[in-house]
């Protein structure tokens, strides 16, 4: 059973907006900051602090009162399940999808929870982790005593990330943060035999400034699975402890029923025309969204086909529509130049509310773009054209997958 499309036509034109105000931030010389949800921050009681760019140390999580006492009541009959009540974990594992340089990502959420068919019960208020210590790894998240049941759905809210890049960390910008994502499965909960569920979070990292002054972009597709009962320690219930998937066949089999694996083929590149075909080879759909074309040289930082380039500035980015069409998105600097023939700046921004294409399992679609190609996000300059005979990667963005190629232009 695939997951619920947790990143929404309107998170991608929220994306959009986001890639051209860290555009015109890098320009104006002013430094990141973190964007999230301030009501809903707020109405849960939730105070959340970062570091700043340049720091070495990681971020903490400061609780008010009021959250400490609410998350201590909720939490006190940990392990300790007694009549109607069972005990349930949930863990969390990432395989991030991250620029060359990156080597951590702390997420922030509120309101983690699960569903049954009495509605939605929460199980941790507000908590982070870092992703990148979870790949291949299962790190429990929450655990404590809850009411009997068969529970079918996760859901919480990424409200803020820090990337350590390069030794560095940045705030990042989060979109599609609201996660709600089905069970392949339910996790039966008992007075007799904890549960657990693993939450697979897909993350994808996309910077949308330069090497020497990065602006981070973060959204995420997830997936849940139930962990089988045999699986489930005394360990498990410990928040913090993690357990490797490595080799481990439950967790094999899940992953392989939902993957979604993206290839190229057909690739062709020119002054004024780009031309591919994307084919999902794998098991579960993905929702194409972007395809990133990217000058072939050391600072991109490419490596191989399962790669996304170091940085997106001075590359051309063309949005993926629900019809199969590409448009390239240009900076609001150049909304002098129509992005479609025919059409304004606005018509194209209100029809990418509707962007993003589903590529089903074993299902095959051919993009191409007629018209100037402009290198051109993130630069002040005049736009730079392909020039022929030069290496360009070329890059597809699915909400779960990523792909790249290399082509030399014509």
């Amino acid at each position: 059973m695939s997951a619920i499309r947790t990143v929404a036509a309107s998170g991608l034109l929220a994306l959009l907006l986001a890639l051209s105000v860290v555009a015109l931030i890098s320009l104006s010389g002013v430094p990141p900051v973190r964007l999230s949800s301030t009501s809903s921050t707020t109405s849960q009681g939730v105070a959340v602090e970062t570091t700043s760019a340049g720091a070495q140390t990681a971020p903490t999580t400061v609780s008010t009162s009021e959250e400490t006492s609410t998350f201590a009541s909720m939490t006190s009959s940990q392990g300790q399940a007694s009549g109607n009540q069972g005990v349930l974990s949930v863990l969390i594992t990432d395989p991030p999808r991250v620029p060359t340089g990156v080597t951590a990502i702390y997420v922030y959420y509120i309101g983690l929870a699960v569903h049954d068919a009495r509605g939605w019960t929460t199980i941790m208020v507000a908590g982070d982790v870092e992703l990148m210590g979870t790949v291949d790894m299962a790190q429990t998240l929450a655990s404590t005593s809850i009411p009997t049941g068969s529970y079918d759905a996760v859901r919480f809210d990424l409200t803020s990330a820090l990337v350590t890049y390069e030794g560095v960390n940045y705030t990042a910008i989060v979109q599609g943060g609201k996660l709600t994502i089905q069970m392949a499965g339910d996790a039966v909960v008992s007075s007799s035999q904890p549960a657990a569920a693993l939450v697979d979070v897909q993350s994808t990292i996309v910077n949308v400034g330069s090497r020497s002054s990065p602006q981070f972009v973060l959204w995420a597709d997830a997936r849940a699975f139930p962990v089988p009962s045999a699986q489930v320690s005394q360990e498990v219930e410990t928040e913090g402890h993690r357990l490797s998937l490595s080799g481990v066949g439950w967790w094999e089999n899940d992953r392989m029923i939902t993957n979604a694996t993206l290839r190229l083929s057909g690739v062709s590149l020119s002054t004024n025309d780009l031309r591919l075909t994307v084919s999902n080879a794998g098991s579960s759909g993905t929702w194409l969204k972007m395809v990133v074309v990217t000058p072939a040289n050391s600072s991109v930082g490419m490596a191989g086909e399962y790669s996304i380039p170091s940085v997106v500035t001075g590359s051309a980015v063309f949005v993926v529509l629900g019809n199969g069409t590409l448009v390239q998105f240009l900076p609001l600097l150049h909304v002098s130049m129509p992005m479609l023939s025919g059409e304004s700046q606005a018509s194209v921004l209100d029809a990418l509310s509707m962007a993003g294409y589903n590529l089903t399992a074993g299902a095959s679609l051919h993009l191409s773009y007629s018209g100037s190609i402009e290198l051109s996000f993130g630069l002040v300059v005049l736009p730079r054209g392909i020039t022929s005979g030069t290496s360009y990667w070329v890059t597809v963005i699915g909400d779960n997958a990523v792909t790249s190629n290399l082509v030399t232009a014509t």
